[in-house]
């Protein structure tokens, strides 16, 4: 094994490197995906953030009335 990597040049031995970086990142990305939000949604069970559609989502009006809002709130 150890001739092996003398006998290669070097953008050879680059290509090998990008190669096992990639394969260690999809591994990465695949067991994240497992692990998080992927898997919970695919079971169909509710997620952390839920989905906001436009019927929920109210106007706040003028920057005049949010700034009296604010001013009340106070």
């Amino acid at each position: 094994m150890l001739d092996l990597w003398k006998s290669l040049s070097d953008d050879q031995i680059a290509l090998v490197g990008c190669a096992a970086a990639l394969t260690v990142a999809g591994t990465v990305m695949s067991l994240s995906y497992y692990i998080g939000r992927g898997r919970i949604a695919s079971l169909g069970k509710k997620t952390m953030m839920p989905v906001l559609d436009s019927a929920q989502i109210k106007p706040t009006g003028s920057p005049a009335v949010a700034g009296r809002r604010r001013r009340e709130a106070a």
